[in-house]
């Protein structure tokens, strides 16, 4: 009888499990229903592109236009520009307009901006102003080109140009502007050229006029704005460089050495053109003539402007326009 028992409870256990497994298969089937009944869009998965499809979309991507930085701090930055433009008497000058980009501040927090346009892929120069902060028409020249280039989209078909147009900017809005950057350091002996330790120290702008017009610094490429225009040459690989300058009132050919006869032949049809003088200046241990044109073989080029007078900033960009379009175009294989 005791077995019988056992035996039975067994049987209906079973029969229990069995009835609860048809419940719940019966929910899932409404469930099913309704879902269908609602009309929902059932989750497809697509197939994934080649991999090479995929890095061609991320190039494509790269190569847009600018995208325009729109972080409080750049707003802010070009609304005091657009100002100290005004103080200037510039006022046909609006940075707003301009698609900045930044990645770095100075030791003031200010944004070391640029903009590019072009296809990255293609033939690149990129421009330099303000690398000293008192060369107040280096700045309006670098603005007023970006102004030109972005209301000109065919001059830069094909092409790749990159403009910093105020690569020291704590110099520049200082209350009195001045030569050097927030930590007295001149930018333009700071770069890590090969002859820095052995050369630049030893001069008479070295360690004993710290805080002077030309102190190069303690270690070479110790400043943002230094290490700033070193990304922008690694990052967009330039083959032509031309940095604005004031007041010697020359041009500069800085390098390659290789190609000198035939770029020294285009310069002085430039010269001649601009009645602009040609001078071969020499290389001072950090400056970007020494990195860039001398030692990595990048045509660079200096524009040293008349005068630092802000008031003829207007003037020597008319007068050198020309000038700088040709540049553009200018083919380095070639040198013509």
């Amino acid at each position: 009888m005791h077995i019988l028992k056992k035996e039975f409870l067994r049987v209906l256990f079973i029969i229990f499990f069995a009835a609860l497994v048809l419940i719940l298969i019966a929910g899932c089937s409404t469930e099913k229903t309704s879902v269908k009944q609602g009309k929902s869009v059932p989750v497809v998965s697509l197939p994934q592109p080649p991999q090479q499809e995929v890095k061609q979309a991320e190039q494509k991507q790269i190569q847009q236009y600018p995208v325009i930085n729109v972080s409080k701090e750049l707003k802010k930055y070009t609304e005091a520009l657009e100002k100290q433009c005004v103080k200037y008497g510039w006022t046909d000058i609006k940075p707003q307009e301009i698609p900045w980009e930044y990645y770095r501040t100075t030791k003031k927090k200010r944004p070391l901006i640029f903009a590019h346009f072009g296809d990255l892929e293609k033939n690149c120069v990129l421009f330099l102003g303000g690398v000293h902060g008192d060369e107040l028409p280096t700045v309006y020249l670098m603005l007023k080109l970006a102004h030109y280039i972005k209301d000109n989209p065919q001059i830069f078909k094909d092409k790749c140009i990159v403009i910093a147009p105020l690569v020291n900017p704590d110099g520049f809005f200082a209350k009195v502007p001045r030569r050097v950057n927030a930590t007295g350091i001149d930018l333009n002996r700071n770069f890590p050229t090969k002859d820095w330790y052995s050369k630049s120290l030893k001069q008479k702008n070295g360690k004993s006029r710290k805080g002077k017009r030309y102190y190069s610094g303690s270690k070479p490429a110790s400043e943002q704005e230094t290490m700033f225009q070193i990304a922008l040459i690694k990052r967009f690989s330039p083959q032509k460089i031309l940095s604005a300058h004031s007041p010697l009132n020359f041009f500069d050919y800085d390098g390659p050495s290789s190609d000198l006869d035939s770029f020294e032949r285009w310069l002085e049809m430039i010269s001649r053109e601009s009645q602009h003088p040609l001078k071969k200046f020499r290389f001072y241990p950090g400056s970007l003539g020494n990195y860039a044109g001398n030692e990595r073989s990048i045509f660079t080029l200096t524009l040293e402007l008349p005068t630092s007078n802000p008031g003829k900033a207007k003037e020597y960009y008319n007068r050198f326009q020309t000038s700088i379009i040709k540049f553009i175009n200018l083919s380095v294989s070639e040198g013509n």
